[in-house]
């Protein structure tokens, strides 16, 4: 969402517990599921490896030829030679953009990074609100996300947070020109929609969990006359 400015420090987050989460994942973890970077993610992203938890779905408006998001990955797997069923969702809800969807891993992480993900929504948080996209999401060291902005619809609709789980102070963001670093321990506000880069110069990768925050939702209306 273009919020005006680059970015915005929200304010403090507790986020020890999920840190240690993070920290204890093997490296299995990170390659396990890879439909958002093989599918989802754009080439921009190509250099992170991610851990998916939830993703919108816009049927009217997707480049891959689908109907449903199950569909995709169907397509996605038959090409990887995989069992779809274990990347199925689990759950989804409806928004006027379309609905959202749970994938499997979350159950598997949600008793730790659930409440992470609560209070880091607090500094935004409507009555009508949905979460439309989270994810861990690891850049390496020496990685370098290329001057990019996020063209997705509803980028120009949902706040992007990023905690911060790893100190990263080799981490240099830059957003609309200006350069900034995130720090441990905190909640930013981030413009997506203006051009952006990310370098990481440091010798550990950096891991921030990513939470799209749609403020405020409407109710999906179905055809004929809602969106086909």
């Amino acid at each position: 969402m273009d919020i005006g400015v680059p970015f915005k420090d929200l304010g403090p987050i507790d986020a020890a517990a999920a840190a240690e989460h993070v920290k204890a994942m093997g490296d299995d973890a990170w390659v396990e599921n890879t439909f958002r970077q093989d599918v989802l993610a754009d080439s921009a992203h190509s250099v992170t490896k991610s851990i998916l938890f939830r993703h919108e779905w816009r049927r009217w408006e997707n480049p891959w030829g689908v109907n449903t998001l199950e569909e995709l990955i169907e397509k996605w797997a038959a090409r990887e030679k995989l069992d779809p069923t274990p990347f199925m969702p689990v759950d989804r809800q409806e928004t006027d953009e379309g609905p959202v969807y749970t994938f499997p891993d979350w159950p598997k992480h949600e008793s730790v990074l659930g409440p992470l993900v609560e209070r880091a929504i607090d500094y935004l948080r409507t009555g009508t609100g949905i979460v439309t996209r989270l994810a861990l999401v690891m850049l390496p060291p020496g990685a370098y996300i290329k001057p990019h902005d996020d063209g997705q619809h509803m980028a120009h609709k949902a706040h992007r947070l990023h905690v911060p789980l790893t100190p990263s102070p080799g981490v240099e963001y830059k957003v609309g020109g200006k350069k900034f670093g995130m720090k441990f321990g905190r909640v930013y506000d981030f413009n997506n929609r203006w051009r952006h880069s990310v370098r990481n110069k440091g010798k550990r990768a950096r891991v921030n969990m990513f939470i799209d925050y749609y403020p405020d939702p409407g109710l999906y209306v179905p055809p004929p006359y809602g969106h086909l």
